[in-house]
C-alpha cells in the first residue's frame, strides 16, 4: 500500500470515529412515520395521511410499487410489447444491475430514414424520492401500452429514441423500501432535529454503509449522486461537501460513482450526438431547476421547452404549476455538481432537474401551503413532502407521463414540409406533386413532377404534408394543445410570382384526420396534412402576368402543436447541433434564430391557356409497366373497375433472389393508391403445398401517378417487413398493350374473341400463387406465374405464348437471376434463363394449366384454374 492510500485509509477511519463521537453526543434515535401521533411523541412523526408502503406488484395502482414490482413491470413490457428494449448500462456500488429502457422501434431512424433524436429521462437518483421511479415507469407504460393512435404516440414510437432510466440509485432505493416507515433523527450534521436520515429518508448511495438500519456508525455515509458531476464538482461549499457524513457529500472525485458512470453510458446510447433533451426527476418542490451556460441559444430554447412543459401540465383538471426561472434571470457558469449541469455544459442539450409535487409553499404555488399540507397533511416535519400520499400516485404518474410525451414530441425536431400535391377538382387528377427525398442525414433533395400546368380560372385542391403531426384535437375538433396559445394554430399561404403575390382565391383550411394520402387523407400521421381549395382567377391582370407559361411559388407557414414553426427550407435537415437547431432556416434563410418561417421552396408552372382535362386512369391502363433504367423487374397492372386495380410487382430481394409483391389499390383520378403491398409466404412448388402454411402480410405501400397513357411515376415504401426502411421512386413506362383496351389517342387494332381471357387466374386449392395473362394487341400472349421453389422461396416465371388450336402454348418459360432490390439494381446483371414450358386451356371462368419445368428440383404437373380477375372493359361470354 502506498503512502497516499494509507493517508486515505486513516482519514476514513478518523471520520468514522468522529461520526461515532458526534452521534453519541446527540439525541440520536430511530423514529417512525405514522398517520397520527401526539406532537409530544419524539419517536413518531405524524403525516396526517396513511404512510405509503411499497407493494410487490408490477401493475399500476394508486400507490407505490416496490423495486421488484417496478422491475418486473419493465421487463414484462419488454417481452410483451415491441416498444420497450432493456439495456444493462452499469452496476451500483453493491454490484446490482442498473437498467435503461429504450422506448420506440429499434432502428434509430425516422420513418423517412433520418437519424432519430434522443431524449434521456433519469429517475431515482435520490433514493427517498419515490415519485420519480413511478413517473419513469408511467412513461414506459404510456409508450408501451397506449393504442396506436396514428398521432402523437405513434409518431414518438416511430421517430424518437426515448431513453428512460427508472432507478439509478438502486442500492439506496432498496434501503428506503426496506424501512418504509423508519429513519434516524437527531444525527444530521446541520439540522439534527429536523432532517431525518437513512432508512425511508436515505438520499445518497450506499458507499460505506451497510443495509442494517440499526448500524448507527455508518448510516450517514454515502455519496449524493447529484453532487458527483463535472464541471462544477466541489465548487459550492454551501451545497456540496467533502464530508462523507454530509447529505450533500460530493464523493472522492467527479463521476467517481459507478451509478453516475452508468448515467453517462445511458446518454451514449442516443447516440450522444443525437441527444436533444435530458431530465433528472426528483421530488419535491414542484419546480424546474436548470442552469445556464454561455450558449444563449441553448438557454432560450430550454426556457421555451420548460414553458411548453409547465403550461401543458397545468392545463390538466388537477394541473400543477411547475415554476422555473426565466433564462435572463439565471447566472451563467455556476453550479453545484448536479447531473443537469453536466448535460447542459458537456452535451449542450436542454437539461433540467424536475422536482415533482408536492409544492414547496412558495408564493408562485399559492394557494398551496406546501409539502404534505398540499394533501391535508400535518407537516410535523417538512420532509413529509418526500412522502406523496398513495391517493396521488396514479394521477402524478400518468399525467406527467403525458406531459413528457409532449416534450419529447417537441425535441424530436421542428416540422418541415415533406410533400405537396395539387389536384384538379373536376377530374381528381394530380397535376403537380413535389416531395422531399432524403439524400443523407443532413440533406434532402426536392423531387418535382408536373403533369399539367395550373390553368387560370380552374379549381384545384392543395394538399400539404409535414413530417410530423401538426394539430391537436378535442372532441374530434382541431384545437390548441392544452396549455398552449392560439398562435400555434397559425397558418399562412400565398402564391407569388416575381416576388409579389399573385391574385389567388383560397378556400378554408382543413386539417386531415382520415388515413391514406391526398387529397382527403393524411400522409403518415393524423393531422400531418392540410388541404384547401386554390383558384388563380382568369383576371386580366393575372393573364398579363402569367402569359403562356410561367413559374409561380407557393409559400406556406404553419406551427406544430407546441409552437415550432415550419422549417423554411427542408433541403437542410433540422437537427440538434452544438446546443441549438442546425439546418433550421427562417423566412430570410437565417439558421441561427431557431424560429422557422415561410417555406417558399415549391414552384409550379401556371398558364393562361385552356389545356382541357388532365389524363385519368382508364381501362387501357391495364398493362405491363417498367422503369426503362431497371429492365429486369416491373409490374403487371390490372384495372378491375372504375375505382379498383391490382398490381403484381416482380422484383428481387436485397440478396439477389427473385421476389414478388402484390396489392389491391384504389383509383383516384390519375393515381392508383396501394395502401398495403402484400408479401405471401409459406407456399412451395408442387405437391408439397399445404394451405395452412400460407400467410400474407402487409410490408409497404405504393402509389402510381400517370401523366398519360404511356408514362407515369411510382413511389414505393417497404417499411413493415421487420428490416430497415426502404423507399424509392421509379419513372414507369408502358411495355404492353392489352388487346381490346386501347388507351386515349392509341389506335384501335384488330381483335380476337380470346381477348376476354386477359386477367388473373389461380387454383383455389393453392391460394397464394397464380398467373396473370395478357392477350396482347399484337396477338401474342404474355404470362407471369407468381409462385415459389420447393424450399418456399418466392419465384416468378414468365413467357410469350401463342394460340395453337384452343390452347395457349408457351414453348419457353423463363426465369431470371442477377437482379438486386433497390439502389444496387444493375440491369446489365440481370439474365433471363430457361425454366421450362407451359400450356393453358382457358374458358371464361375455368381452365387448366400444364407445365414441364427444366430447372432442377421442379416437378412437372398440372392445376385446375379459376378466374380471379376480369379486366374492366373486357366482358367474357362463353
Amino acid at each position: 500500500m502506498n503512502i497516499l492510500s494509507c493517508l486515505r485509509l486513516a482519514a476514513s477511519l478518523l471520520l468514522a470515529l468522529l461520526a461515532t463521537a458526534d452521534l453519541s453526543a446527540q439525541n440520536a434515535r430511530i423514529v417512525e412515520w405514522v398517520e397520527d401521533a401526539p406532537l409530544s411523541d419524539d419517536t413518531r412523526i405524524a403525516l396526517g395521511y396513511p404512510v405509503p408502503i411499497p407493494v410487490d406488484t408490477p401493475l399500476p395502482f394508486d400507490g407505490f410499487r416496490s423495486y421488484s414490482g417496478l422491475h418486473m413491470r419493465h421487463q414484462d413490457l419488454a417481452i410483451s410489447t415491441p416498444w420497450v428494449h432493456p439495456v444493462e448500462i452499469g452496476q451500483t456500488r453493491a454490484g446490482r444491475t442498473i437498467w435503461l429502457y429504450q422506448l420506440g422501434d429499434e432502428d434509430l431512424e425516422t420513418v423517412d430514414g433520418l437519424p432519430e433524436h434522443a431524449m434521456l429521462t433519469n429517475g431515482g437518483i435520490h433514493a427517498r424520492e419515490w415519485q420519480s421511479p413511478e413517473v419513469a415507469t408511467g412513461i414506459i407504460e404510456l409508450l408501451a401500452l397506449a393504442p396506436d393512435d396514428n398521432h402523437l404516440i405513434s409518431y414518438l414510437r416511430d421517430n424518437a429514441n426515448i431513453l428512460v432510466l427508472p432507478v439509478l440509485n438502486v442500492d439506496g432505493f432498496l434501503q428506503t423500501q426496506r424501512y418504509p416507515q423508519l429513519n434516524w433523527l437527531g444525527t444530521d450534521l446541520n439540522d439534527p432535529e429536523t432532517s431525518p436520515r437513512d432508512g425511508r429518508m436515505r438520499r445518497k448511495n450506499m458507499l460505506g454503509a451497510d443495509e442494517n438500519l440499526q448500524t448507527q456508525n455508518d448510516h450517514l455515509f454515502g455519496v449524493d449522486l447529484n453532487r458527483n458531476n463535472p464541471p462544477y464538482w466541489a465548487n459550492n461549499p454551501n451545497r456540496s461537501s467533502d464530508d462523507n457524513r454530509s447529505i450533500v457529500h460530493h464523493g472522492a472525485g467527479p463521476q467517481s460513482e459507478p451509478e453516475i458512470q452508468a448515467l453517462d453510458a445511458a446518454a451514449q446510447l442516443g447516440p450522444i450526438e443525437k441527444l436533444s433533451m435530458y431530465t433528472d426527476m426528483h421530488s419535491y418542490s414542484q419546480v424546474h431547476f436548470w442552469s445556464r451556460n454561455f450558449n444563449e441559444r441553448l438557454s432560450r430554447l430550454t426556457d421555451r421547452l420548460l414553458s411548453v412543459f409547465s403550461n401543458h401540465h397545468q392545463a390538466f383538471p388537477a394541473g400543477k404549476n411547475y415554476w422555473f426561472s426565466n433564462w435572463r434571470n439565471l447566472p451563467t457558469g455556476t453550479g453545484i455538481g448536479s447531473t443537469d449541469e453536466f448535460f447542459t455544459s458537456t452535451y449542450q442539450v436542454p437539461s433540467w432537474t424536475l422536482e415533482i409535487e408536492p409544492s414547496n409553499g412558495a408564493s408562485y404555488h399559492s394557494p398551496l401551503p406546501g409539502a404534505g399540507a398540499d394533501y391535508g397533511g400535518l407537516v410535523r416535519n417538512s420532509h413529509d413532502g418526500f412522502i406523496l400520499p398513495d391517493s396521488e400516485v396514479q394521477r402524478v404518474r400518468t399525467e406527467l407521463a403525458q406531459t413528457f410525451a409532449v416534450a419529447y414530441y417537441r425535441q424530436a425536431g421542428p416540422p418541415s414540409i415533406s410533400a405537396v400535391r395539387l389536384i384538379d377538382e373536376q377530374t381528381g387528377a394530380v397535376v403537380f406533386e413535389a416531395e422531399w427525398d432524403k439524400v443523407d442525414a443532413l440533406n434532402r433533395q426536392l423531387h418535382v413532377y408536373q403533369i399539367q400546368p395550373l390553368q387560370l380560372g380552374r379549381d384545384y385542391l392543395s394538399w400539404i404534408a409535414w413530417d410530423k403531426p401538426m394539430r391537436w384535437r378535442t372532441d374530434g375538433q382541431v384545437s390548441v394543445l392544452p396549455g398552449l396559445g392560439s398562435y400555434t394554430l397559425g397558418f399562412q399561404h400565398a402564391v407569388t410570382l416575381g416576388g409579389s403575390e399573385l391574385e389567388t382565391s383560397f378556400g378554408p383550411i382543413e386539417w386531415l384526420n382520415m388515413p391514406w394520402e391526398a387529397p382527403s387523407g393524411y400522409h403518415q400521421y393524423r393531422d400531418d396534412a392540410v388541404r384547401f381549395e386554390l383558384l388563380i382567377p382568369a383576371s386580366a391582370e393575372n393573364g398579363d402576368r402569367v402569359g403562356d407559361s410561367t413559374l409561380a411559388t407557393l409559400g406556406i407557414s404553419a406551427y406544430d402543436m407546441t409552437g415550432y414553426r415550419s422549417d423554411a427550407d427542408p433541403a437542410s435537415v433540422a437537427r440538434w447541433q452544438r446546443g441549438a437547431w442546425g439546418g433550421y432556416e427562417d423566412t430570410d434563410g437565417n439558421r441561427d434564430t431557431d424560429l422557422g418561417g415561410v417555406d417558399a421552396t415549391i414552384s409550379f408552372e401556371v398558364t393562361s391557356n385552356d389545356l382541357g382535362d388532365p389524363f385519368v386512369v382508364e381501362p387501357g391502363t391495364s398493362a405491363m409497366w417498367y422503369d426503362v433504367s431497371r429492365n429486369g423487374e416491373g409490374f403487371m397492372l390490372e384495372i378491375i373497375s372504375a375505382d379498383r386495380a391490382l398490381v403484381y410487382w416482380f422484383t428481387y430481394d436485397t440478396e439477389g433472389n427473385q421476389d414478388w409483391y402484390f396489392g389491391d389499390g384504389e383509383i383516384r383520378g390519375n393515381q392508383i393508391l396501394f395502401q398495403d403491398m402484400m408479401k405471401v409466404s409459406g407456399g412451395v412448388f408442387g405437391p408439397g403445398w399445404n394451405a395452412e402454411n400460407v400467410d400474407s402480410e402487409a410490408v409497404g405501400s405504393a402509389i402510381f401517378t400517370f401523366s398519360s397513357c404511356d408514362s407515369g411515376v411510382m413511389n414505393w415504401t417497404i417499411d413493415r417487413d421487420g428490416g430497415a426502411l426502404r423507399q424509392g421512386r421509379m419513372n414507369v413506362s408502358r411495355l404492353t398493350r392489352v388487346m381490346g383496351l386501347a388507351c386515349t389517342n392509341q389506335p384501335q387494332l384488330p381483335e380476337l374473341p380470346e381477348k376476354q381471357l386477359s386477367g388473373a387466374w389461380y387454383d383455389p386449392a393453392r391460394s397464394g400463387e397464380g398467373f396473370t395473362i395478357e392477350i396482347l394487341s399484337n396477338h401474342e400472349i404474355l404470362a407471369f406465374w407468381f409462385s415459389y421453389d420447393t424450399l418456399g422461396n418466392r419465384r416468378w416465371f414468365f413467357g410469350i405464348g401463342e394460340f395453337v388450336d384452343e390452347k395457349i402454348i408457351f414453348e419457353e418459360m423463363l426465369t431470371t437471376e442477377g437482379g438486386v432490390f433497390g439502389e444496387d439494381f444493375d440491369p446489365d446483371a440481370v439474365e433471363a434463363i430457361p425454366w421450362g414450358s407451359m400450356e393453358l386451356e382457358l374458358g371464361c371462368s375455368e381452365g387448366i394449366v400444364r407445365f414441364e419445368p427444366q430447372e432442377a428440383g421442379f416437378p412437372a404437373g398440372s392445376m385446375n384454374l379459376s378466374r380471379l380477375t376480369q379486366l374492366q372493359g373486357l366482358d367474357c361470354n362463353n
